[in-house]
């Protein structure tokens, strides 16, 4: 009894043996077919052999004797879970085979992009959710769904379920916008990635853009500023504001209206003269249907437009005198250096009245 189980044992790793050296090679030993298009594989055999063949569940082909090499072909693909089979039988030794690994894939029907439980202008700051429908796809698990921002891609979703048959699935995207993303274009593009063997580059269908309309508050572009109005005098005062929608302008002061003209750029504009009669703090406000922005001028009256002339030409005057003043001292002095010493002793001293005051002899007599 031991024998014969140690022959049984033996007959089996001889089998296994001769199956791990199975002479049969198919090329190429990996196919990716779109769904519907034809398929040729070529089954080779390199040593005498009894017969083979094609073991599929569409275009079998039944066993051949006396060839080297066995065409599996399909005209029309039309079956989504297939692992063709090429076999040969051989004398004295254990049939092999080895199979094709076959990927059926389908680009999708349709890709659609939409918001989810929203219609209309999105509000700045608020998180809203974007919907990819993919429709009719197949294999899944080679499906990556692709986000685009302009050109960018922002976001890609990849799928776990193995499936060979066509399915519907779809992606969602978070996002919150701002005031620069006003006038964005989203879409989404469904891609089969089917490696190197698959097509280049990979198939792939596309959502139409999606243009986003973002509504903000509004936002003054002047500061807040101090203006000094002379007498009698006048300024112009602007304010300008952007927003979505267009935000409404409005000057104040003292809480009453003050009439202003408009004027529509990419800006809302509301100007007024503020007069130095009505001095005060003129105040902007801008709205729409999220906020609200404000400027205010502080206008105050100053003295006088002539009086401003008058001050002006004083300070002149006044600068020139003490400049003719600075000048002539220095004229006198450099003067007074120059002259020489023995003339000044020759000609005497002269007093403080301007008198010329001479040397007296011994005798009392004036030295003439």
């Amino acid at each position: 009894m031991k024998s014969e189980e140690m022959l049984g044992f033996l007959v089996l790793l001889v089998t296994g043996v001769e199956a791990d050296v199975c002479p049969i090679e198919v090329n190429p030993p990996l196919v990716v077919v779109r769904y519907g298009d034809p398929v040729t594989v070529n089954c080779t055999v390199s040593t005498d052999h009894l017969g083979m063949g094609w073991v599929a569940p569409q275009n079998p082909v039944d066993r051949q004797t006396g060839a080297q090499f066995v065409l599996w072909t399909v005209e029309h693909l039309t079956t989504w879970d297939i692992t063709p089979l090429c076999f040969a039988n051989f004398m004295g030794k254990p049939q092999c085979s080895k199979e094709v690994s076959v990927t059926v894939y389908k680009a999708p029907d349709s890709v659609s992009m939409s918001f989810v439980n929203h219609i209309g202008p999105l509000k700045e700051g608020r998180e809203y959710q974007l919907l990819c429908d993919v429709q009719n796809v197949a294999p899944v698990q080679n499906l990556r769904v692709k986000w685009y921002k302009g050109d960018d891609v922002v976001n890609i979703t990849s799928y776990s379920e193995n499936t060979k048959t066509p399915v519907n699935v779809s992606s969602t995207f978070l996002i919150t916008p701002n005031r620069t993303d006003d006038g964005a274009q989203y879409r989404c593009e469904a891609e089969l990635d089917l490696g190197p063997e698959g097509p280049q580059p990979p198939p792939a269908v596309q959502s139409e853009p999606l243009r986003v309309t973002v509504h903000y508050p509004p936002v003054i572009i002047e500061e807040n500023e101090n203006v000094t109005i002379a007498q009698g005098g006048n300024v112009l005062l602007l304010c300008s504001a952007w927003g979505n929608p267009f935000p409404e302008l409005k000057w104040t002061l003292f809480s009453k209206h003050v009439n202003s003209s408009e004027t529509f750029t990419n800006t809302s504009t509301r100007q007024i003269t503020a007069s130095a009669d009505l001095p005060g703090v003129y105040i902007c406000v801008a709205t729409n249907d999220l906020g609200e922005a404000t400027r205010k001028v502080s206008v105050s009256k100053g003295i006088p437009g002539y009086m401003h002339i008058i001050w002006t030409l004083l300070i002149i005057l006044v600068f020139l005198f003490v400049l003719f003043c600075l000048i002539l001292i220095v004229m006198k002095k450099r003067r007074h250096r120059n002259y020489p010493v023995h003339k000044r002793q020759s000609e005497g001293t002269v007093d403080a009245g301007g008198i010329s005051m001479q040397p007296f002899l011994s005798n009392g007599v004036q030295n003439s």
